[in-house]
């Protein structure tokens, strides 16, 4: 088991062959801007670069880990999709070269290599790395946090006291993945716990330190906002009052339309239910959970005999960070928040193929590899990497139409505004009032449809839904899936719930231009 820190040639070359995949994948599947939480972000990061004491004002623009880079990303690149989400892109960079440095010096090149091809080709992590938001930057910070622990434990062993600067420094990095999303204080409270458990006597003393730096970090934070605010409690109101959960109502509202997909991409069918079928059924994460029990039972069966008790931190990190999001009422079952557990399973999963080749059950290890692997090129191949194509579509119209004044709903033109800043397109021309006869109308269904649902809209969208004496003027359709090509040619609309049909076959985006009448 190698001990020093210098990579070898062999390393080096896996490595840049890893990273350059990485890079060539994140351009394939870039999504860039969604004009949805990252629109808030955004809002944050421009209202530091407009006030050097800034506040936000709300949930999002008070993570000062996604709004403070990006607004150095702007100032420093102009406003674009890339500059940010760039932000996000770096910080999964950062986290792949921590993991697969820890995973060769613990585990071996073999783990390190196979841990990196299931994470770069998980639609989950890989996807989610090319907007901005906060789970790739949570995963940096906590998967920074236990291998600093770990390093930390090994180094204190030896001799025989805390490395105060190093255990302020874990806590400083837990710190920053609270104040990132509080989701972490679960894989953080694991990280105490497993630190608690394999240090001794006076070592113990580093977790003491750890605290010290996580109170400095977050009550840095504090001092800042009850100084700018006069209210202690600033930051704890705004983050935990900002979105109302009702986990039985969305599956109740699911169960009378019939579907089967919730809003968040999941399959439902039961709120207690769900949280399993999150992790077995998942095209962001294909079978990766599967794979990770299966590993789990060969490492409590004694499969890991030389730093086991690394691997088994790393999967009470990944159970209690599972459970805080699944038990959690307050939360939605959102896909990525699930990020942390997969980082585990997919780490786990290295582990256990690279301990079945070792045996000699190499068919067994390539099979399984392979068998991931196709999982998840399938789910990247059914991923949506343009969540606002009607967006820009709505955008490159303008561009075509300069001095043509159109009508679109609320939602479609909201959601469009930052677009437009980033072609440089004015968008004055732009009404979202009800159309007049004679008018021209942007519209799409589905837009409408979510703008039915929206507060500031839904008095307004009946006005914004065709009728018979509409005249269909343009019709702009979009690509299908990749995948979508494939499955179009197959029998499989009749045993396939017309939801997640639709979501496979489907065209990326259908707009009809009206002339209203």
């Amino acid at each position: 088991m190698p001990s020093h820190t210098d990579v070898s040639a062999k390393a080096a070359v896996v490595f840049s062959l890893l990273f350059a995949a990485l890079l060539a994948l994140q351009g394939l599947v870039f999504v860039g801007f969604q004009a949805s939480d990252d629109a808030n972000y955004l809002s944050g990061a421009l209202g530091w670069l407009k006030d050097t004491f800034y506040v936000g004002n709300s949930h999002w623009t008070l993570r000062h880990t996604l709004t403070l880079p990006t607004a150095l990303s702007v100032s420093s690149f102009g406003l674009s999709p890339l500059t940010v989400s760039l932000p996000t892109l770096l910080y999964f960079i950062g986290f792949l070269a921590i993991q697969v440095w820890a995973l060769h010096r613990y585990f071996g090149l073999g783990v390190a290599a196979v841990f990196g091809m299931l994470v770069i080709s998980m639609p989950g992590m890989v996807v989610n790395s090319t907007y901005l938001a906060p789970d790739v930057s949570e995963l940096f910070f906590v998967g920074s946090t236990f291998w600093l622990v770990v390093g930390l434990c090994e180094k204190t062993a030896s001799e025989r006291r805390p490395l105060r600067w190093g255990w302020l420094a874990v806590g400083a990095i837990a710190g920053l993945a609270w104040l990132n999303r509080q989701t972490s204080i679960a894989p953080v409270a694991a990280c105490a716990l497993f630190a608690w458990s394999i240090s001794h006597g006076r070592s113990r003393a580093g977790v003491g330190w750890a605290l010290l730096g996580f109170i400095l970090v977050v009550g840095g934070e504090w001092a800042y906002l009850t100084a700018m605010t006069g209210e202690p409690l600033y930051r704890l109101r705004t983050d935990f009052h900002h979105d109302p959960v009702d986990r039985f109502a969305e599956v109740s509202r699911l169960r009378q339309s019939g579907g089967w997909i919730d809003k968040e991409g999941n399959l439902s069918v039961n709120v207690f239910i769900d949280p399993i079928l999150a992790l077995v059924i998942s095209q962001k994460y294909g079978l990766i959970f599967w794979t990770a029990v299966a590993a789990s039972w060969r490492l409590f069966r004694g499969g890991a005999s030389a730093h086991g008790r690394v691997l088994k931190g790393l999967l009470l990190l990944g159970v209690l960070s599972y459970v805080f999001v699944a038990a959690n009422p307050k939360l939605y079952l959102v896909p990525r928040y699930l990020i942390v557990a997969a980082w585990v399973a997919a780490a786990l999963t290295a582990w256990w193929i690279v301990e079945l080749w070792h045996q000699g059950r190499t068919r067994v290890a390539a099979v399984v590899l392979t068998v991931l692997l196709l999982a998840q090129w399938a789910g990247l191949a059914l991923e949506n990497t343009r969540p606002r194509a009607v967006e820009q579509a709505f955008v490159e119209w303008v561009r075509a139409h300069p001095d043509q004044t159109v009508y679109t709903d609320i939602e479609t033109a909201a959601r469009a505004s930052y677009f437009f800043e980033f072609a440089g397109v004015s968008g004055d021309k732009v009404m979202t009032a009800a159309p007049p006869p004679g008018a021209l109308f942007f519209h799409s269904t589905d837009r409408v449809e979510q703008c039915a649902r929206q507060p500031r809209c839904r008095a307004q969208a009946s006005a914004f839904r065709p009728t018979p004496a509409w005249a269909p003027v343009e019709r702009i359709v979009g690509p299908l899936k990749p995948l979508g090509h494939l499955l179009e040619r197959l029998p499989i609309s009749g045993w396939v719930p017309p939801d997640i049909h639709r979501r496979m076959v489907s065209p990326s985006f259908v707009v009809t231009v009206y002339r209203v009448n």
